[in-house]
């Protein structure tokens, strides 16, 4: 929860620097990056994995959270190795890397006191241009084209997975559902087509609503580090982000290849404007999320309601909220949302 009496998103109450310092200790630091790690392995909810690495970043400091972090994945990585049933570790391993590093960006804004949505966007352009940096190396450095690797890997998958016995109970059991799974897994080429039209979007999007997510629930809940950090920005200014009004011309653009690329040039240009709106879609659901809180505010909802139904909104009608988001460039949805007095 928020500490400022003014930041209508959180409560007041905060305990003393002295006594959460008081309280740290290494075996709180190891549960915070075991929780991490849980999270990592639940696949809807490895989104929630950076956040209590974050908090440990802000309450243990850096030295201390990547050692402890580091041998947490060490442990992974040898564990996976030693047997073959546990090879499904590493990929744990990897995810915790990358929550890892997200967690680390996210905490960075803070312990430099940046402003919110700058250090935000910053953040994502940052790790965005490190992944095609490595990207770019791997090609070079590699004895085989990436895509050929990522076809062998998908080979793979689809071949562990026709191997599970759940696999072969809903093939058994027909009907729709079943038909649809083994024409889908019967056609791998298909399959790399629609990933690699769709990376780059998936990739962009996945990035910031993690990075954003993260930092949503850090602002939420303040009080955890607020006496540790001086941090003068809070949960409002960061739900009053606002995308810039140039944004909407290559939404235009955008949406007029996606709609008629397949008359302009081929089906390429149609994928390169979805991708277009997926990208910029991610910052109009930031600008409709501060909208739907102000709404929330506006109907005095709070408590445990209003966080269940804010993480509802989150994942079952981000859609909705993007184009809120959008349309608020137009209709300024806010100046309803003002109570008159008398």
């Amino acid at each position: 929860m928020m500490t400022r009496e003014n930041d209508s998103y959180s409560s007041s109450t905060s305990p003393s620097k002295e006594a959460i310092l008081g309280r740290l200790s290494y075996g709180k630091l190891v549960f915070l990056c075991v929780i991490a790690l849980a999270l990592s392995v639940v696949g809807p909810l490895s989104i929630f994995a950076p956040l209590p690495l974050a908090v440990a970043f802000l309450l243990y400091g850096i030295a201390k959270t990547l050692t402890v972090s580091g041998v947490l994945i060490a442990a992974t990585f040898v564990a996976s190795m030693s047997s073959p049933g546990l090879s499904q570790l590493s990929h744990y391993g990897v995810m915790l890397v990358m929550s890892v590093i997200l967690s680390f960006a996210i905490s960075s804004i803070i312990l430099k006191g940046e402003h919110p949505v700058k250090g935000l966007i910053t953040r994502g352009l940052y790790i965005l241009g490190a992944i095609a940096v490595l990207i770019g190396f791997a090609e070079i450095i590699s004895s085989e084209p990436l895509t050929v690797q990522i076809e062998t890997l998908l080979s793979t998958g689809i071949t562990q997975m026709k191997e599970q016995p759940n696999f072969q109970e809903v093939i058994k059991a027909g009907g729709e559902q079943a038909r649809a799974l083994e024409e889908l897994l019967s056609n791998p080429k298909e399959i790399l087509k629609t990933v690699y039209s769709w990376a780059f979007a998936g990739i962009f999007v996945g990035i910031y609503f993690v990075l954003w997510m993260t930092l949503f629930m850090l602002l939420r809940n303040s009080a955890i580090w607020k006496e540790v950090h001086e941090y003068k920005y809070g949960l409002k200014d960061l739900v009053r982000f606002k995308a810039p009004d140039f944004m909407i011309y290559f939404v235009v653009i955008g949406f007029g290849l996606f709609i008629g690329g397949e008359y302009l040039g081929g089906k390429s240009l149609e994928v390169v404007g979805g991708n277009i709106l997926w990208c910029l879609g991610v910052f109009y659901f930031f600008q409709g999320m501060g909208i739907y809180l102000d709404l929330l505010k506006f109907l005095k909802i709070k408590g445990i309601l209003r966080s269940i139904l804010t993480i509802m909104t989150i994942f079952m009608a981000y859609r909705f909220v993007a184009i809120i988001g959008l349309f608020d460039l137009w209709v300024n949805f806010r100046k309803y949302l003002k109570r008159k007095e008398n």
